[in-house]
């Protein structure tokens, strides 16, 4: 495997294109984003990394500077320090047994302050000490809640679950499965048992643009839009890749906030020009490639050293005489209060990819090199 090398430094720095209009609460601001690029790859010495999902089933621990990739095929944990760029480790876990924490089933993984890991799989949350010593499994269908309840036909969305302390969740609720339907959002704490529900239809928009894939007579598969929800600063905030709009659960008043945005770079928000019913999967893939036209919001990323929120988002510019897709990727800034500041548009080889984390200044995201990890790292700064 290679050994630890940088590679293509590029610097670029340029002022915004414009300022961009806000909700009614926020003003218009006109502010100067510049940014630096480089690209830089990991040692992994004589280990081959498990790329197959992207990272996808990664998460990072900010305070250590380490990036733990669950590959669920063999229940290892690989574990990046992001500081010298070199594998640190590799943690191996048990399907079965007191500490076991299933087979092939984990959708996602998130470490806590104490390097314990949570893995979300279809039924709960198992949680696992540094050790491997399993804490405990939460089956979110089997606790006996405190406070609101539940229809029969309504489960919370284990998929969407975010959390600070590995005690109180956040989350999606409502009907699961091939017809499912987001009723509202979801606060619940698994050591008391209380659950708080907030029932609303304010994401309900965003089924206009799944992509259905029907076959002898029933539902084999859905391409939906992305929805999300992160704790920052003791902020719950909603963002759905479909719209260039968040929202903001507020606790006290138990009321949603709701934040849209205007792009002068790209759509604001899908236009569904693309069929949303397919009879094949090639129909189905085809239709999706005509979705991923479209423009996409990507997830607020918290730089708290700045007191800023970045994102990215993107949209098909042109498509080239060999019918590849030329993208334009915008990267803007908010504030703390979630105004928004500017918009850049990022030069046209930039491709970016989830998952994107905050670290050292600096958003990084994945870059597979010939199955190896690296990682493209954007250092954005913005001033008046």
């Amino acid at each position: 495997m290679n050994n630890f090398k940088a590679l293509i430094f590029l610097v670029i720095a340029g002022a915004i294109a414009c300022s961009s209009p806000k909700n009614e609460k926020n003003g218009n601001s006109d502010m100067e984003i510049s940014y630096e690029i480089d690209t830089v790859m990991v040692d992994a010495g004589d280990h081959f990394f498990f790329v197959r999902f992207g990272l996808g089933m990664s998460d990072v621990d900010k305070s250590r500077k380490l990036l733990y990739n669950f590959n669920n095929q063999d229940m290892k944990m690989e574990i990046i320090d992001l500081e010298s760029l070199s594998l640190k480790e590799v943690r191996e876990y048990e399907k079965e047994g007191p500490n076991g924490i299933g087979g092939g089933f984990i959708m996602r993984v998130q470490v806590l302050p104490d390097e314990s890991v949570l893995f979300y799989d279809f039924v709960g949350i198992h949680h696992v000490a540094k050790s491997g010593e399993k804490v405990t499994t939460y089956k979110l269908g089997e606790i006996e809640w405190e406070g609101d309840s539940l229809s029969e036909e309504e489960q919370i969305d284990v998929s969407s679950l975010a959390t600070k302390d590995g005690k109180t969740f956040y989350g999606f609720y409502g009907a699961q499965g091939f017809d499912s339907k987001t009723e509202g959002i979801a606060q619940f704490n698994v050591v008391d048992k209380s659950l708080k529900l907030l029932p609303s239809d304010f994401l309900e928009f965003i089924s206009a643009y799944d992509i259905s894939l029907q076959m002898d007579g029933g539902g084999m598969a859905k391409s939906g839009e992305r929805k999300s929800i992160s704790i920052t600063d003791e902020k719950v905030l909603i963002m759905t890749s479909a719209k260039n709009q968040l929202w903001q659960w507020d606790l006290e008043l138990d009321s949603l906030v709701s934040y849209p945005y205007e792009s002068q770079l790209t759509s604001n928000s899908k236009k569904g020009n693309y069929p949303v019913q397919a009879g094949s999967m090639e129909e189905f893939r085809a239709a999706i490639t005509e979705k991923n036209k479209e423009v996409n919001f990507g997830m607020l990323v918290h730089a708290p050293d700045q007191d800023k929120f970045w994102r990215y988002h993107r949209e098909m510019e042109r498509m080239t005489a060999g019918d590849t897709i030329i993208y334009k990727n915008v990267l803007t800034a908010f504030d703390v209060e979630l105004n928004q500041l500017g918009e850049k548009a990022l030069p046209e080889k930039f491709k970016n990819t989830d998952p994107v984390f905050y670290l050292d200044g600096m958003l990084w995201q994945f870059l597979n090199i010939d199955d190896e990890v690296a990682f493209v790292r954007v250092k954005p700064t913005i001033s008046e």
